[in-house]
């Protein structure tokens, strides 16, 4: 089973919302809870991000031998999924189907149970609570 830990975040608005480098009161901003395991601990990040805005999550596994990215447009409430294994021979991340054995598994269900946004107008991926899942010795 592979274990991930957060990579990177990148945050891009919409060309009619431009950041600004304050805030205002009249922007609207959700807070981004995501989380990632290291030695078993869940650690929690949270950012405040604008509603508008495309939300950009990295995570390596931990063998440093795949990429999990996923995308959220919140104004949209879209979410997209991709998965990069690295290819030796051409030392290069290559895009790559996910199969079921990376969607049920308990790292990547973990991930996604883990990203929420809050604010004025609740927002969430996922409604379920952690289950029990086939890759748990327990």
């Amino acid at each position: 089973m592979n274990k991930y830990k957060l990579k990177s975040i990148y945050l891009k608005q919409n060309a009619n919302y431009p950041l600004q480098v304050k805030e205002s009161s009249t922007q609207d901003l959700v807070i981004l809870r995501i989380g990632d395991q290291q030695l078993g601990i869940n650690n929690y990040h949270h950012f405040r991000v604008p509603i508008h805005a495309t939300v950009d999550i990295r995570y390596e596994a931990i063998d440093q031998k795949s990429i999990l990215r996923l995308i959220f447009q919140l104004d949209q409430r879209n979410l997209s999924i991709q998965y990069f294994t690295w290819k030796e021979d051409e030392q290069l991340y290559i895009d790559t189907p996910l199969d079921d054995n990376i969607t049920q598994s308990q790292a990547f269900q973990h991930i996604l149970q883990s990203v929420s946004f809050t604010g004025e107008n609740h927002i969430s991926y996922l409604v379920n609570s952690l289950q029990r899942l086939s890759d748990q010795l327990f």
